[in-house]
Formats: C-alpha cells, structure tokens, sequence
C-alpha cells in the first residue's frame, strides 16, 4: 500500500510524464535503503514527526477541498466502479454532474459495493497484532495500554472529521487518498510531498516490524537462522529486505487500483490477523488451560511436560473448562471472521475485475492509472 500509494503521488506531481511502473520502483529501492535499519530505537522521534506531517497534510487537503472544485479526473477510478453510480460521475457534453451526497449505498442493490466498502474501514482499523510487537519494543510495556487507548481516540476522532468533510464538499467524486483529490495543481503537490515523507516513515516502521516478524517467528524458529545480533544474522536480514519489498513492488505494480488492493489486503490478511486469528489464539489457551489436571504440567527437572490423558476427551474437557461462554464466544467470533473474508475477498475480486475494465488500469504499465486523458 505504500509502495502503490506514494508512486501515484509521484506519478501525479510529474503530470503522468513520469513512467509509473518507475515511480514505484522507486519506492521498492527505497525500501531496500531503509529496511536496513534493524532496531526501532531511534525511531521514535520520527514516527512523532509522521503524525505531525500527516495532520498537516490533512489540514492542507480539507483547507484546498472546501475552496476548489473535486479533481473530476480521477472521480470514475476512486472505487472503480464499486461503489460508485458511473452515471454520477461521467460528463455529459463534457460538464460533470453535481456533488451529491447518499446517507447509504449509492446503489443499494451493489451488494459487491458494500462489502468492499466494508473491507475499507476494516484495512484503515486493521494491524492491531502489531501493537504486540511494538509494545515488546517499549522500555516501559505498562505505558502501552496508555498510549494505544489515546492514540485510538485521537485517530478516530481525525479520521471522522477529515472523511465527513471531504465527501461533505466533493461527495461521489471524493478519492480513496483524499489529497489526490484536490484539483489545483500547487496544493495537490504539496500533499503529495507530504505524503511522500510520511510514506518514507512509515515504510522504514512497518517494513521493520514485518521483516522482524518473518525473521523471529519463521526463519529462527522454523529453519533455526541465526540472531540478528550476530554477524551471519546481520548478513541474513541484509539479504531478506530486498527481497520483502520485491515483494511489495510485484504486487503494487501488478495491481494499480488502489481501492482494490486494500480490499484484497483487507479480506486475505487484515481480517484474518485482526480477527480471525486472535479468538483461535484465545480458544486454544482457553482449552489447554481448562484441561490441566491435578499433577499435571511442566517438570523442570525432566524438561517433560506430564499430560494424564490425551485425544478428543482432553480436547472436550478443557473446552468446557474455559470457561465453556468464552470459548463458544470465540468459535463464533472466529467463524464469523472467516465468512467476513470470505464474502470480503469474493467483492474484492469482483471490484478488481471492473477496476480492470478502465483503460488506465494496466499491470506493469507506464500509463499512471490516475491519468484519465
């Protein structure tokens, strides 16, 4: 998302004269530069300047927005046809429609529409499993709850004001990246740039986190890598980034309709690890907790852990044991999760296949898909 997000800023500011498979790639080598940088120690003034970049640029945005006309180019690609009436934003005898505004679905029979809208607000919520691995790098983990809760609060209340105000003044031609859908060249610019350095942070935060995941919880513990505070460990993660955000330039130069690709993100990977996997994590602790017996349990002095019993009894007896609500609670949150991405990920597909229908939507294209001419 950042890769494909910050190459349509770049793409824009060129005015399209700019290869976009290039603005992209930049991105990629970028993450190669950056991603080296394997401790978030010294991180934490700059992820403080991010938040004051990003307020900026959405006071910047909303400032332009309520005083300019909507960016009509890039109306019809904003959800690509997803949620969007095309009779509502296509110009007839090259005049556009008026704004308008809808207290639900544009169309309501869009089921495809409201899914993926759905999937929207759970990719903007999504990644708290991250906080776990933030937290585990906090010199004091008790001020974590503090500080998510006061972060959480504040996000909402911004994300609110900014949403309501922007489909306030542009309405069905609002754009998924709100600043790329200011009209007046200059101020669209400055957005962008703004964007660009906050891309450049949180790029160098989230693709730290997630290669430090990889490493810990699959390299080390499945194929026994090396520490990262050894020399081979070091050479090991040197190797790993440019690969990582390969990875991530593949799929954003391969899939240019960003509105399609944070739902495809949001029904395979946000829900699942957001909401799916927690209550199986949960369910599981809760089973293996309530079928412990008397005498059971670890055995320092052997390293063996003395089970009684094993098999579907064990299995019923702690699931009843969990207690027995808390553990139906969660098989019912967790399929819940997982009908959620499924219907997620059948809308994204569907939205993907219209995305594609526009003549700008190309895989691995120079043509910047915001470029409308």
């Amino acid at each position: 998302m950042i890769v494909i997000s910050n190459g349509q800023a770049i793409s824009q500011v060129s005015k399209f004269k700019l290869c976009y498979a290039v603005c992209c790639l930049g991105w990629a080598i970028c993450g190669f530069a950056i991603g080296q940088i394997r401790t978030l120690q010294k991180f934490g003034w700059l992820a403080n300047v991010a938040v004051w970049i990003n307020l900026m640029l959405m006071s910047i945005s909303m400032g332009a927005i309520a005083n300019s006309p909507p960016n009509y180019g890039v109306a019809a690609f904003g959800s690509a046809g997803a949620t969007t009436v095309p009779d509502d934003v296509t110009p007839v005898n090259g005049v556009y429609p008026p704004v308008k505004h809808y207290a639900g679905l544009p169309d309501p029979s869009n089921f495809i529409g409201s899914v993926n809208g759905l999937m929207q607000g759970v990719a903007a919520y999504g990644g708290a499993q991250l906080f776990v691995e933030f937290m585990a790098e906090m010199r004091r983990p008790r001020d974590f709850i503090k500080a998510m809760w006061s972060a959480q609060a504040f996000i909402y209340f911004m994300y609110m004001l900014y949403g309501l105000l922007c489909y306030s003044y542009q309405g069905q031609y609002v754009y998924s990246l709100a600043y790329l859908g200011v009209s007046p060249y200059g101020w669209r610019s400055v957005g962008n740039m703004l964007a660009v350095l906050s891309g450049i942070i949180a790029a160098a935060l989230y693709g730290n986190i997630g290669i430090k995941v990889l490493y810990n919880n699959i390299f080390m513990d499945l194929f026994s890598a090396p520490p990262l505070t050894t020399k081979q460990g070091k050479y090991l993660w040197a190797a790993i980034v440019p690969i990582y955000w390969s990875i991530a330039y593949t799929v954003a130069a391969a899939i240019p309709d960003f509105f399609g690709l944070v739902s495809v993100l949001a029904a395979f990977c946000v829900v699942q690890f957001s909401y799916t996997f927690p209550p199986m994590l949960a369910l599981g602790y809760a089973i293996h907790k309530g079928a412990m017996q008397e005498g059971e349990g670890f055995d320092p002095d052997t390293g063996n852990t003395i089970h009684h019993d094993s098999g579907m009894r064990r299995w019923v007896r702690g699931f009843f044991n969990g207690p027995w609500y808390f553990s139906v609670l969660n098989v019912i949150y967790a399929a819940a999760s997982l009908a959620t991405a499924g219907l997620g990920a059948y809308a994204a597909i569907l939205g993907m296949i219209n995305a594609f229908k526009l003549p700008q939507v190309n895989a691995f294209s120079c043509r910047s898909p915001l470029d409308s001419s």
